[in-house]
């Protein structure tokens, strides 16, 4: 009986914990100023855990909305980040959002950790992108 009820209440903190990170990713997307860098804030505090929830945001937000998103994945500062910055800073249509996601990149990859060569082989994958298609 004490393992269903310790199971019970495991899976009641995990939902409790997706409300927050999808209450934060609304609020992050859907404001500007003081409440969006709070909402990046709190996705920060749950940290690679807020990587899902921030990148399907990422497909229906406003470039400003996406650059608070950045700015959340920027404070998370995990690796696992780092494909989704490199997406953005591809294809996103906004010039300024794929701008701000390729400087995070850039200031990541200026590191030495398992994170900044990620984001040097995002940085690479990217130039080559680019210049395969103004060659093309």
């Amino acid at each position: 009986m004490r393992t269903l009820t310790l199971a019970l209440l495991l899976l009641t903190g995990c939902d409790r914990t997706d409300e927050q990170i999808r209450a934060a990713v609304t609020l992050a997307i859907s404001h500007e100023g003081a409440q969006a860098t709070a909402a990046a804030d709190r996705l920060a505090q749950h940290g690679r855990r807020a990587i899902p929830t921030i990148e399907a945001a990422m497909h229906t937000a406003s470039p400003a909305g996406k650059k608070t998103l950045i700015g959340a994945l920027r404070k998370i500062g995990d690796v696992e980040a780092v494909p989704l910055l490199r997406h953005v800073a591809l294809h996103d249509p906004g010039a300024d959002v794929r701008r701000e996601a390729e400087w995070t990149l850039k200031q990541w990859a200026a590191g030495s950790d398992p994170r900044a060569e990620e984001a040097r082989r995002a940085l690479r994958t990217i130039d080559e992108q680019r210049g395969t298609e103004e060659a093309g």
